[in-house]
């Protein structure tokens, strides 16, 4: 009976294995080769306690995953990944020098991964489903050797992330899929009906309750302490759009995962904001008034805190206790509301 579990799905295969152990005879030596780099994976990722299924010169590495995680906590183990990773290509270079010392043939073979996270179905000892199937396909991308990443899946990467670059990729049978890629693999030719721009846009909302006397109450997040950006800053909610997503779908999907709330996005009421850091690109957003429905808590755990603020109580707080240009901003869209709502 099939089961369906969270997880996080890593595919990693030997790049041009069978063409090199055609070109150098060494078929007798090929289970002892593939053994030493299937030890290898054994002895890294055991730490994480990820599954390990053998396929041919690759393997299928599946660890299941809490339902709930917050993007820090992925971020996190995203961290410990590409740790992992580097590690197990240290030791794979290693093992192709001993290799090459033992029989007498060049060895100089790499490794190429795909990683994503979300549903999979277990089926006994066994895994399967759209993700396992997605994860294949970008280790399929990964020519001629390196890394690609799901970006829907890991949409924040570590800060001593080096050298991955964003893409999108079309996959055959998928479509357009947003990705990190590893330098080695953004270098390579990518025909041209397969480039894609792919400048970040956010979305960013702040939803509101109003009562039968027709009384305002803002949903406020304090930004952590520890946060790079704004510490300790009063915001809404949002983030990146993903590609072919509306700005409502994206906003709603925020709010549901960041703050477990539904809201309705009232779509008339916006504003463009920027987000400029100095060294980086501009990244433009739109903001958005957004009503609570539902009867859901609001509850973050990417915040140190989330208050309810009456409106008249918004007005007179200090405009620097707010992310950017928030309050202004905020000031000019419910006085937009109210004009609209009389």
């Amino acid at each position: 009976m099939a089961e369906d579990a969270s997880a996080v799905v890593i595919f990693v295969d030997v790049r041009g294995f069978t063409k090199w152990a055609e070109a150098n005879e060494v078929f007798i030596n090929l289970d002892n080769f593939i053994g030493g780099f299937l030890g290898i994976l054994r002895r890294r990722f055991a730490e994480e306690s990820y599954h390990l299924k053998p396929l041919g010169d690759g393997a299928l590495l599946l660890r299941e995953l809490p339902v709930a995680q917050s993007n820090r906590e992925m971020t996190a183990l995203l961290a410990r990944i590409l740790l992992t990773i580097a590690r197990v290509e240290k030791e794979f270079n290693r093992h192709c020098t001993d290799f090459a010392n033992r029989v007498g043939h060049s060895s100089e073979l790499r490794l190429g991964w795909g990683i994503v996270r979300g549903k999979v179905l277990r089926v006994g000892d066994d895994w399967a489903g759209h993700n396992l199937n997605k994860c294949s396909r970008l280790c399929g991308e990964a020519r001629p050797f390196g890394i690609v990443i799901d970006r829907d899946d890991f949409p924040e990467l570590p800060r001593d992330a080096r050298g991955l670059v964003e893409q999108v990729r079309k996959l055959r049978g998928i479509g357009d899929t947003p990705v990190w890629v590893t330098a080695e693999i953004a270098s390579q030719f990518v025909p041209r009906e397969r480039l894609r721009e792919t400048p970040e846009v956010h979305i960013a909302g702040t939803c509101f309750t109003e009562d039968k006397d027709q009384k305002i109450r803002l949903l406020l997040a304090r930004r952590s302490l520890d946060r790079e950006l704004f510490p300790g800053k009063l915001e809404g909610c949002g983030g990146q759009l993903r590609y072919s997503e509306t700005f409502a779908d994206g906003l709603k999907r925020h709010f549901r995962s960041e703050m477990n709330i539904d809201v309705e996005v009232l779509e008339d009421l916006h504003c463009l904001y920027e987000i400029r850091e100095p060294g980086s690109p501009i990244i433009p957003g739109i903001r958005f008034l957004c009503k609570k429905v539902g009867d859901n808590s609001p509850y973050s755990s990417n915040h140190s805190s989330l208050i309810w603020v009456q409106e008249s109580e918004f007005r007179t707080m200090p405009s620097q206790s707010f992310v950017g240009n928030l309050k202004q901003e905020l000031i000019d869209l419910l006085d937009r509301y109210r004009r609209s709502a009389h």
